[in-house]
């Protein structure tokens, strides 16, 4: 029985490092990669599963998806340049779609 790892590409991993750095520039830290989704968050919470990030936004690295669970209104006012930072990772990424 053997487990498969799907490990990002270089490539994929240079544009991530530039979108972790512009995302910490607008307030959010690196929560976490899993199952394809890039999650970043403004500050971990206890839920009933264990540590979750909270005013979250996560990413499919894969696939144009985005999901934003956002309650603080000044992260909200940044969503224009949130927008911008994640639509440039898809470009750097060839996602058009």
């Amino acid at each position: 029985m053997s487990a498969e790892v799907k490990v990002l590409s270089a490539s994929t991993r240079t544009n991530l490092e530039a979108l972790k750095h512009h995302m910490k520039k607008l307030g959010f830290k690196y929560y976490e990669e899993k199952d394809g989704w890039v999650t970043f968050g403004t500050h971990l919470m206890m839920n009933g599963e264990g540590v979750a990030p909270d005013d979250c936004i996560s990413i499919s690295v894969r696939f144009m998806d985005v999901h934003a669970d956002l309650w603080d209104f000044d992260l909200i006012s940044k969503l224009p340049e949130v927008k911008q930072a994640i639509l440039d990772f898809y470009e750097a990424e060839g996602i058009e779609e």
